[in-house]
C-alpha cells in the first residue's frame, strides 16, 4: 500500500478533503488506486466478527476492521470529530463526556423514563451515510459519498466495531436529539442520549407527565407519547417497547445502565461478580483463574477459534485486564474516593503481585495529608491552604489580607493534620486581591507531603457534577480536616468574579481549601459561605481553578518563583532557559548574580498584594 505523507500536501495541487476521490485519498494519506483497491470489489474480508455479552445476558455481534481498514476510518473520525457540534443531550462518544455525565442529570429526579432505540447501528444503513457526505457541510459528489459509505459500512449497514461508526451515529441523530431536546425542554423535563438509550426525568407526579413524552394507559403501562413517538419514527428510528420503562424514586432507576436514585452507581450483581473474580484470582492465580472464567464464558457466548487461542497466549493477562476494566468502571461511576472501589482495587493490587498500600488509607486520609490550617497572625485569622503539585501553597487571599513578602515567612502559618502535626512556615511568591487568591513558595520542608494534583487540561466542570469539599472550618487543636460531599448547582457572577455555586455549605474556614472531582482531582478553592453550619445563604461556592491557572502565566509570578527557587538552593535550570550548552553557562552567571545579590533583588522583586 502506497502512502503519501501529510507534508507532501503543500506539493500537489489537489487539496485534502470530499471534493474528488484523489482529495478524499490525500485526507486519509494514501492514493487514490490504494484505497479503491482497500473497499473493491469485496469488503466482507476486511472484517473479523465475534460475539460479546450484554449486561442483560445477551449477547451482541461486533464486526471489527482489521488493521489496514482500521487505519483509515481512524484518519476519517478524527476528521469529521473536528466538524461535529454534537448536542448538549448527547453523552455516547463525545470528548469529556461518559457514561456517568450522562446519568447525572437525573440523579434524584420523582420518575425517569426509559427508551430503547431498536437496532440503533443496523438502521443507520449505507443510503443514510451516503446522503449525510452529499448534504451539507461537506457536500461530497455522489461518487466521493459512494466510497466513504463503503469506507465506512458493513452487510450495508454502520459496522459496530468500526471507529468511524460512533461519529457517523450521532451525525445522523443530530436532528433527532435537536427535536427532542426542544420538546422535553417546553415540558420542564431532563433529556440525555447514550448511543441509543433515551433517557428522560421528571420532578413532577404521575398525573402530571407530559403526555407529549409519556403516556399512562388504563393498565398503567407507560409509553412514547405520540409527539416523541412522530419526531423517533420521521428520523428513521424506532422503539424497543421491550426496553421502554418508567420507574419512580422508590424503585430502582437507572441512565444506560447507572442507577440514579441518590447517586451515580452500579448494581450490586456488578460489584459482586467483581469480588468473585478478584476472589479467583487470589485463589487459584490468574492463568488457572483465566482457564475457568474463559470455559464459562465461550458456554455461553461460543469464542471463536481465533479468539480462544490468542487468550490462550496471554498467559493470565486477559483476566487480569478484564478484571481491571471493572475496577475502572467502578471507580468512573462510584469516584475513586468510594470505600467499596478502593478494597476491591487493593486486594486486586495485591492479587497480581503489585500491593499498593495507599488504597488502604480512605482518600481522604491521603488527600488529607496535602490540606493545612492556614494561621495568621497579624489578624488572628484562621483558614484553609493546600499544596497543589507545579504552583505552591494555594489559599484565598481574604485568608493572609495584610501579608508581605517580608512578613509571610513569620506571620503566617501552615499547620499539618493531627497524624503528622507539624507547623511549616514559606515565602509568599503572589497574592490578588481582585482575585481572592494567595500562592506561598512550598521549599525542603514540604518535600515528604504528597502534592495535589489538578484536574487535567481536557476536564470541563458542569452543572450537577459532584464534588468533594476539604478544609478546616472553625478550628480547634485536635480536630481533623472537615469533609462534605454534593454537587454544582449552577455558575454565578458575585461581586465580578464568576463562582460555581454549591448545594452544600461551605464554613467560615473553609476559606482556602481545596474542592476535588470524583477522580480526587482540585478543580476549584472554596472562597465564599456563611458562618454558620446551615443553608442560610444561598451563596456556598467556590473559585473554578482556571482562575488559578491565569496566575501561573502571569510575568510576576514566574521571576518570583524563579528567584525563590534559586534563593533557596533549589534551581530548577532547566524552567529557566532552554537546554544547550550556551545556555548552560547563562544560567549559571545567572544563578550566581541572584545568589550573591539576594538580599537586594528581595528588595525589588515585584509584590501584588
Amino acid at each position: 500500500m502506497t502512502t503519501i505523507p501529510n507534508f507532501a500536501f503543500s506539493l500537489i495541487k489537489v487539496k485534502p478533503g470530499f471534493g474528488n476521490i484523489e482529495s478524499l485519498a490525500l485526507l486519509l494519506g494514501t492514493t487514490q488506486d490504494a484505497l479503491l483497491g482497500l473497499l473493491y470489489p469485496q469488503t466482507k474480508i476486511n472484517y473479523v466478527t465475534f460475539t460479546i455479552p450484554k449486561k442483560n445476558g445477551d449477547i451482541r455481534t461486533i464486526h471489527a476492521p482489521k488493521n489496514h481498514l482500521k487505519h483509515f476510518q481512524r484518519l476519517l473520525a478524527q476528521y469529521l470529530l473536528t466538524t461535529h457540534n454534537a448536542k448538549s443531550c448527547t453523552h455516547g462518544f463525545v470528548e469529556n463526556k461518559s457514561i456517568k455525565t450522562n446519568a447525572q442529570p437525573h440523579i434524584g429526579k420523582e420518575y425517569v423514563f426509559n427508551i430503547d432505540l431498536k437496532d440503533f447501528f443496523q438502521t443507520i444503513h449505507y443510503g443514510r451515510v451516503k446522503r449525510l457526505f452529499m448534504a451539507y457541510p461537506f457536500n461530497a459528489p455522489e461518487n466521493v459519498a459512494t466510497v466513504i459509505a463503503q469506507l465506512c459500512c458493513f452487510n450495508g449497514h454502520l459496522a459496530q466495531g468500526a471507529p468511524t461508526s460512533p461519529i457517523i451515529s450521532n451525525m445522523i441523530a443530530l436532528k433527532l436529539d435537536g427535536q427532542i431536546l426542544s420538546v422535553a425542554s417546553k415540558n420542564q423535563c431532563h433529556y440525555t442520549r447514550y448511543v441509543d438509550d433515551l433517557t428522560f426525568s421528571f420532578t413532577c407526579k404521575k398525573h402530571r407527565l407530559p403526555k407529549d413524552i409519556v403516556k399512562i394507559s388504563s393498565e398503567d403501562e407507560a409509553t412514547p407519547g405520540d409527539t416523541l413517538t412522530n419526531i423517533i419514527l420521521k428520523n428513521g428510528f424506532t422503539v424497543n417497547p421491550e426496553k421502554t420503562r418508567l420507574k419512580h424514586r422508590s424503585q430502582r432507576q437507572v441512565a444506560a445502565g447507572v442507577t440514579v436514585n441518590e447517586f451515580t452507581n452500579l448494581p450490586r450483581s456488578y460489584i459482586r461478580l467483581t469480588g468473585s473474580l478478584i476472589y479467583a484470582l487470589e485463589k487459584f492465580g490468574p492463568i488457572n483463574a483465566e482457564i475457568k472464567y474463559v470455559e464459562g464464558l465461550n458456554e455461553t457466548h461460543q469464542l471463536t477459534p481465533y479468539q480462544l487461542d490468542k487468550i490462550k497466549k496471554s498467559n493470565g493477562e486477559f483476566f487480569k485486564t478484564v478484571v481491571k476494566g471493572r475496577l475502572d468502571f467502578l471507580k468512573m461511576i462510584r469516584g475513586k474516593s468510594d470505600s467499596i472501589y478502593r478494597k476491591l482495587a487493593y486486594r486486586f493490587s495485591k492479587a497480581i503481585g503489585k500491593e499498593d498500600k495507599n488504597l488502604m488509607k480512605s482518600a481522604q486520609d491521603i488527600l488529607g495529608e496535602s490540606v493545612f490550617v492556614v494561621e495568621e497572625m497579624m489578624s488572628e485569622s484562621q483558614g484553609t491552604a493546600f499544596l497543589l503539585d507545579g504552583v505552591g501553597v494555594v489559599t484565598n487571599f481574604h485568608v493572609v489580607d495584610g501579608i508581605t513578602q517580608e512578613l509571610a515567612p513569620d506571620c503566617v502559618s501552615f499547620i499539618t493534620n493531627e497524624a503528622t502535626s507539624r507547623t511549616l512556615s514559606a515565602q509568599l511568591i503572589f497574592s490578588c486581591k481582585e482575585r481572592d487568591l494567595a500562592v506561598f513558595y512550598p521549599d525542603y520542608s514540604f518535600d515528604t507531603i504528597r502534592p495535589l494534583k489538578m484536574r487535567k487540561k481536557n476536564g470541563l466542570t458542569s452543572v450537577l457534577d459532584p464534588i468533594l469539599s476539604m478544609g478546616y472550618p472553625n478550628h480547634s487543636a485536635g480536630t481533623p480536616p472537615y469533609f462534605n460531599t454534593g454537587k454544582i448547582v449552577q455558575q454565578r457572577n458575585v461581586l465580578g468574579r464568576n463562582y460555581w455555586l454549591v448545594d452544600i455549605p461551605l464554613l467560615k474556614g473553609n476559606s482556602g481549601g481545596p474542592i476535588f472531582n470524583s477522580s480526587m482531582e482540585v478543580i476549584g478553592i472554596a472562597t465564599i459561605g456563611t458562618t454558620r453550619n446551615d443553608l442560610a445563604s444561598i451563596l456556598h461556592g467556590f473559585l473554578p481553578v482556571e482562575k488559578l491557572k491565569e496566575i501561573l502565566k502571569l510575568p510576576e509570578f514566574i521571576y518570583r518563583k524563579r528567584y525563590l527557587a534559586l534563593k533557596n538552593n533549589q534551581p530548577n535550570l532547566s524552567c529557566l532557559l532552554p537546554k544547550s550548552r550556551p545556555y548552560y553557562y547563562i544560567n549559571h552567571i545567572v544563578g550566581t548574580i541572584i545568589t550573591s545579590f539576594s538580599g537586594r533583588l528581595q528588595k525589588i522583586s515585584l509584590k501584588i498584594i
